[in-house]
């Protein structure tokens, strides 16, 4: 640094000094605080670290000669003591005590390692600023969006703890030398746990809400799927745990259909559930591109673990997420939240609750007003929810459920059985590592994040432009169901069958397309009946569980036996899928339904079985 000491002149000080750019600023920086214009020497550490930009380009400049001091201290008037109370001890130490010489052999020392530091500051104040971007962009947010977002990220996770098994499936069956069709009963258990908890979530996510189900739902399936390398050592409590997964992941669809149905209306609904549900691809190509990294580097015990972990952290996010919700927007926040009684009516105030003529929204402010005739009738709407438990019976004798059923049935045959046996389909077939038969078997979900992005949109665009509403659900099953078939039949053919390429091509295509399903068979349920939707989603979805267990099973004793891919996987599902678009054409219907209106009165099988809480 350079300057005057005190009582030098100014111009003598200024010949001193060596020619530098940056000496203006170093001066500036330098002035003593009492006001004499020398250098303060005897600032504490604080100024140093301030002063890192023009030090560390001081430090670069040629020293002028030897000879000349290049610290001076500060102003005679400052004594022995007021200097060793100011100075930073590691001069005091270096330096001797009070005298000049330690502190110039330090001051350079010590701008340098400021100066080495000085990058990764401005990386942390470049980390900070994107931050503070996304937190300003999440801000900005509609609440419902932000429960969209939240939701496909737990579909996501679940995926990837659905898809990790058929990744791991690979080293765990060399490691403890299973066949094939005990690796299908190991990937099969998932579908144990969650066929036997359909119809409980759609009843607890319709009695408690979504908001409450998928937290419970995403808690206990991470944990179970952490807990899998300490049961791995048995097939029995390697199903267990994998049943469990199953458990967690059965409320995930009935919870999202729930929060789509409170938070979003009619118009994006389509929007809402092709977004959500694309959260599973997003979920299949980060498992495949992580597991096999995991299994390379930790072992396929890792892959487990740190999946387990992912929904864990998803849990907090969540969370947080509506316990600020509550504050910034309380409407959505009581939306999302089943309630009972008068604080029901302050917050899902339902048109069919209200007297004629009053929306929802004067509907909410007449209940917080202390109206006494809303009141009466929001309460009565309450009780009469209370007298009508969810009517499971009129699901099952209306015909249009029943096709959904089957559709359900079909749709999820294809999916089920491709998810778990791709990588061993293309290890087998293409003859490549498990890396390598993992990256290709990215290409289906990547094809299926276009499907949904196209699907939903262009399904409520058509509806905006006044396409009947059974012509745009039932075209988009169609695309999910007999494109799809025909690609796989002609992948069946020796013409493509024996070109790799074509072959992997077909089967991406024919996975993509069939997300077109998010535009027709889901989307049914809301039509059909939005206070519902969820019960009639678990329904259909019970039956849909059912491929999970004979699908996926009966694929590898089709490969034991025939030993052809072919027959195994690709002919039943094309024969599903045709069956499943004929029914969806011809026996659905697109009308609402007055379900508590139907008939509710038990079969006449029911007194043979123990009693039912139907």
């Amino acid at each position: 640094a350079a300057g005057a000491t005190c009582g030098r002149p100014a111009a003598a000080a200024a010949a001193a000094a060596p020619s530098c750019s940056h000496l203006p600023q170093m001066s500036r920086l330098l002035t003593c605080r009492r006001g004499c214009g020398a250098p303060a020497m005897g600032r504490s550490r604080e100024l140093v670290g301030a002063i890192v930009p023009a030090g560390a380009s001081l430090l670069a400049c040629r020293p002028r000669a030897s000879g000349t001091p290049r610290l001076a201290p500060c102003c005679a008037t400052q004594t022995p003591r007021d200097r060793s109370e100011t100075e930073p001890s590691s001069m005091r130490r270096r330096g001797g005590g009070d005298g000049v010489g330690g502190r110039v052999a330090e001051a350079p020392t010590q701008v340098k390692a400021e100066a080495a530091q000085l990058p990764a500051t401005r990386e942390d104040t470049e980390a900070d600023m994107s931050v503070n971007r996304v937190t300003a962009w999440w801000d900005s947010l509609e609440s419902r969006y932000k429960v969209h977002i939240l939701t496909s990220g737990a579909f996501m996770i679940a995926n990837m703890d659905k898809i990790n098994m058929s990744v791991a499936i690979i080293p765990m069956a060399l490691d403890f030398g299973w066949s094939p069709s005990v690796s299908g009963v190991v990937q099969s258990a998932f579908f144990y746990g969650y066929l036997v908890c359909q119809l409980p979530s759609g009843w607890l996510s319709n009695r408690f809400g979504g908001r409450t189900m998928l937290p419970v739902g995403v808690g206990l399936w991470s944990l179970a799927t952490a807990g899998v390398p300490l049961l791995a050592s048995t097939v029995p409590g390697l199903c267990v745990s994998r049943a469990l997964v199953g458990l967690g992941e059965a409320a995930a669809p009935a919870a999202a259909i729930d929060m789509v149905a409170r938070v979003s209306p009619p118009e994006e609904r389509s929007r809402a559930v092709s977004f959500i549900f694309a959260g599973l691809h997003v979920g299949s190509i980060l498992g495949l591109l992580s597991g096999p990294l995991l299994i390379r580097e930790l072992g396929w015990q890792s892959v487990f673990v740190v999946f387990g972990g992912l929904g864990l952290a998803w849990l907090v996010l969540f969370e947080a997420m509506v316990a600020r919700m509550e504050r910034s927007d309380p409407a959505v926040f009581e939306s999302l939240t089943q309630v009972t009684g008068r604080q029901r009516s302050t917050a899902q105030v339902h048109a069919d609750s209200l007297p004629d003529g009053l929306t929802a929204k004067q509907g909410a402010a007449a209940v917080e007003g202390g109206d006494t005739e809303v009141l009466a009738e929001v309460d009565e709407s309450v009780a009469a929810e209370k007298r009508h438990p969810i009517p499971w019976r009129a699901f099952v004798r209306n015909s249009t459920v029943q096709a959904l059923m089957f559709t359900h049935f079909a749709n999820n045959w294809f999916h089920y059985t491709m998810l778990a046996w791709l990588p061993t389909y293309f290890t087998s077939t293409l003859e490549v590592d498990l890396m390598h038969a993992a990256q290709t078997a990215l290409l289906p979900p990547i094809a299926g994040i276009a499907a949904s992005a196209a699907a939903g949109p262009s399904a409520d665009a058509a509806l905006a432009a006044g396409v009947p509403l059974p012509l745009v659900r039932k075209t988009a099953q169609m695309i999910a169901f007999l494109v799809p078939s025909a690609i796989l039949l002609a992948a069946c053919t020796p013409a493509v069958a024996s070109h790799p390429d074509l072959l992997v091509a077909c089967i991406t295509l024919s996975l993509g397309l069939s997300s077109f399903s998010l535009a027709g068979l889901y989307c049914t349920h809301q039509d059909l009946s939005p206070r519902y939707a969820s019960a009639m989603l678990s329904l259909t979805n019970t039956v849909g569980a059912i491929p999970g267990i004979v699908g996926v099973m009966t694929v590898g004793l089709l490969y034991d036996w025939t030993s052809s891919w072919e027959s195994a996987l690709f002919i039943p599902s094309a024969g599903f899928m045709l069956t499943g678009a004929a029914v969806f054409a011809v026996v659905t219907r697109h009308d609402q339904v007055d379900f508590d209106a139907a008939d509710n009165k038990p079969f006449s099988w029911e007194p043979k079985w123990p009693k039912l809480p139907l």
